[in-house]
């Protein structure tokens, strides 16, 4: 079996083209350990995926890929391996069904977030927020809210599509949105809604809320066939208007002795 092929039997609620697969797997640029029921990718100190077809696990086969794995990534000069990256277009984290199998093996698994998506038919309709003026940002201003809700954000609000809540002449809420993104779990066209904040003295007020609404509205109505939003931990959250969790993952990594 490919990669491709091994992939899709252990993700086959991921709908990917194999032309799809290896665009966000980056395994032309990784090294690949494989065998045939199996197969383990890393890039730098990342461990980017590591498959095994269901009915040839429990017999050692992914304990041996890792540790191929982990092995490369040591002797090149890594004293840590990382479950993903969060620089990865495909898995950023183990799968919470694989969780327990790498806690067992030494990884420290801190954080759990969401891959999550939404179609025009699940949006709901998020309760209004009095006040508030929602539209595209076209003014100065807003390096000094993001930073106000996350100073390692700033460096990605460089120049594309930005929307916000304005409650006066104040940034109140923000994100960047984008109508032709890849995604996991789409091969059509994808939008995405990413980096949601709002600025600490605008918060419970349901701005935030609203505002990835009407983001949700303008990207369906430019023919995005789904949203993604990706690397989120409030899931609960984005569900309130019919966003859905299509991953959980676990960000984590071990550290390596020479």
């Amino acid at each position: 079996m490919t990669e491709y092929e091994i992939f899709t039997r252990c993700f086959p609620e991921l709908p990917l083209t194999e032309q799809h697969f290896l665009r966000l797997s980056g395994l032309e640029h990784g090294a690949v350990f494989r065998e045939d029921s199996g197969f383990a990718l890393t890039d730098g100190g990342s461990i980017r995926l590591l498959c095994v077809i269901p009915e040839e696990r429990g017999n050692g086969l992914g304990t041996s890929l890792l540790a191929r794995a982990e092995e490369h990534i040591r002797t090149r000069g890594h004293s840590h391996a990382e479950l993903g990256g969060t620089s990865s277009q495909l898995l950023i984290g183990a799968p919470e069904s694989s969780a327990d199998f790498f806690r067992k093996r030494g990884y420290i698994l801190a954080d759990r977030v969401a891959e999550m998506y939404g179609t025009p038919e699940m949006l709901r309709e998020a309760p209004p927020a009095d006040g508030t003026e929602f539209r595209f940002f076209r003014d100065v201003g807003l390096a000094g809210a993001v930073a106000a809700v996350d100073e390692d954000w700033v460096q990605y609000f460089n120049g594309g599509e930005i929307f916000c809540g304005m409650c006066g002449n104040d940034i109140a809420s923000f994100c960047i949105v984008e109508d032709d993104v890849e995604c996991i779990f789409s091969s059509g066209k994808t939008g995405s809604i990413g980096c949601v904040g709002t600025v600490p003295g605008f918060r419970r007020r349901g701005i935030g809320l609203k505002m990835v609404e009407l983001a949700a509205r303008e990207l369906y109505s430019r023919g995005c066939e789904r949203i993604f939003i990706h690397y989120t931990g409030v899931y609960d959250w984005y569900a309130k208007i019919g966003f859905c969790t299509g991953l959980m993952l676990w960000l984590g990594g071990k550290e390596l002795h020479a």
